[in-house]
């Protein structure tokens, strides 16, 4: 059997990807310590050896997002306005999340929604809030227009790529559509599904954080206010 480059055993995190093991894990550990919220996923224990780096995390019953299909969308709404606030919190702390996507949302016996791996966070010290291109990404499917589009040392804006990522999750989790990649027009694709009986909050919110244009999208905080309505 193959195995991803990341897997969990209970509450056990391994990694032996190459682009995780290239950061310092103390530094990750430290993120882990000063992002404490109710809706980050906490790190109870880490190791690392020169091969591997091992997080202890909390057992979430409902697993990730990522098998649910298409969800009830308030559900929804929900669960991303808490993903939204742990965002908003490491935005606070000059942290960008770097690899939001549903494989990285734990859902508890609460149904409340944690945000985790941290294995990509990006503290930004620029006074701007700009990062190079090849230091901004996560996976790929779920990369902004401006990353997809950027060299890699253009700067760009890695907080609005998180709130982009966010958008992407409220989209499948609220449509169902799965078939999606890098570059794909979500507004256009929105505007071809009238069949899908999704409410017109829902759609705003989704053409809101799914906006093209990283000046006009929402930050974290703004991204809070937006899916604090109706929630």
């Amino acid at each position: 059997m193959e195995l991803s480059p990341a897997w969990r055993v209970g509450g056990t995190k391994v990694y032996w990807s190459p682009e995780k093991l290239a950061a310092n894990p103390h530094d990750k550990i430290e993120t882990f310590k000063v992002v404490s919220h109710p809706h980050l996923v906490p790190c109870h224990l880490a190791a690392s050896g020169h091969d591997y780096s091992a997080i202890a995390m909390p057992y979430y019953p409902q697993g990730d997002l990522v098998l649910s299909g298409r969800q009830e969308p308030n559900r929804v709404h929900r669960l991303m306005s808490q993903v939204a606030r742990a965002v908003e919190h490491l935005h606070k702390w000059n942290i960008a999340h770097n690899d939001i996507k549903l494989e990285n949302v734990f859902v508890d016996g609460s149904d409340d929604a944690h945000l985790g791996d941290m294995g990509f966070a990006l503290r930004v010290k620029d006074p701007l809030g700009f990062s190079p291109a090849w230091r901004v990404g996560g996976t790929k499917d779920y990369w902004s227009p401006e990353k997809l589009a950027a060299d890699p040392h253009d700067k760009i804006d890695p907080f609005k790529c998180d709130v982009y990522a966010v958008g992407i999750m409220y989209w499948v989790l609220v449509t169902g559509i799965m078939d999606f990649t890098a570059g794909t027009d979500f507004v256009a694709k929105l505007a071809e599904t009238q069949d899908l009986n999704i409410s017109n909050l829902h759609r705003a919110v989704l053409e809101t954080l799914l906006e093209p244009n990283p000046l006009t999208r929402p930050t974290a905080s703004e991204m809070v206010e937006i899916l604090s309505l109706n929630e």
